[in-house]
């Protein structure tokens, strides 16, 4: 089975490349690292280009034309660049730690998506982790500072929905879809992708999950193993909850069909 990466990314070389250096610490469990590029900068994209020649795994990068945020097209551009049969989304400001690719790896089934989370690192962590290297063994002591009671929070209420969707004692909105995940190819394309109607910021992550579950599939959770570290960043403009945005009067639309007509495959694409 051949495993793909695909990192969302815009303009933060620094983040990209802790990214990118934490997955050291991964090789072997996965095939390729696709960078899906929202639109960054010619002087940003030719850091990406000799920054991708450091590792050695392979990374490609999946580049569309800046048009605002567009972060599920970007995602969707990422999948057909990607060749992976399963393949596991991240965000370029998330350190992963070793064995998380593996969890997402040994867990995957056909007709079933896997989720995860993330701890949030603070500011003045987040900013020591720019500035120097780190080990293995310092990702996971950074992980066992915080907390872990959001996590177990979130993984028995994953958990809790999952069954009670399965008797029809709860609605398919009863997910919660973030951080990170995986699914096999086929079942993404079964439902077209990402949907792009979604412009901006927010709603395209449960807008997928949400279809998915329409379609059949089932989501199962990893927040405890495929463990992931959110480094801070100032928030970028406009980047408010999702439901206080523009996104959320598309995601609560009456009828969601499962598949997307605005997707992953179009007859006609400007990217």
């Amino acid at each position: 089975m051949h495993t793909s990466l695909i990192i969302c990314f815009f303009e933060r070389v620094a983040y990209l490349g802790k990214c990118l250096d934490s997955l050291l610490y991964s090789v072997g469990d996965f095939d390729e690292v696709v960078i899906a590029d929202d639109g960054s900068s010619q002087p940003v994209v030719a850091q990406v280009t000799e920054l991708k020649r450091k590792y050695p795994f392979p990374v490609h990068h999946a580049w569309h034309s800046r048009k605002g945020p567009r972060r599920a097209a970007c995602r969707n551009n990422g999948i057909r660049a990607a060749k992976g049969d399963l393949l596991i989304f991240i965000d370029a400001d998330f350190l992963v730690l070793p064995g998380s690719v593996r969890s997402h790896v040994e867990g995957a089934r056909p007709g079933t998506f896997s989720a995860g989370r993330c701890k949030y690192l603070p500011e003045d962590l987040s900013r020591q982790v720019l500035k120097n290297p780190f080990t293995a063994p310092a990702l996971e002591s950074l992980y066992r500072t915080l907390p872990d009671k959001p996590i177990v929070r979130e993984h028995r209420e994953f958990v809790r929905y999952s069954i009670l969707r399965r008797f029809h004692l709860a609605g398919e909105k009863k997910i919660t879809f973030g951080g990170h995940f995986s699914a096999f190819r086929n079942d993404i394309e079964a439902i077209n992708g990402y949907d792009e109607n979604f412009i901006g910021w927010g709603g395209e992550d449960q807008d997928l999950a949400l279809r998915m579950v329409k379609a059949g599939f089932r989501g199962r959770s990893v927040i405890p193993h495929a463990r992931m570290l959110h480094l801070w960043h100032p928030k970028e403009l406009g980047a408010l909850h999702w439901t206080e945005g523009p996104n959320v009067k598309y995601f609560n639309r009456r009828r969601i069909e499962p598949y997307c007509k605005n997707g992953l495959n179009q007859r006609k694409r400007d990217v």
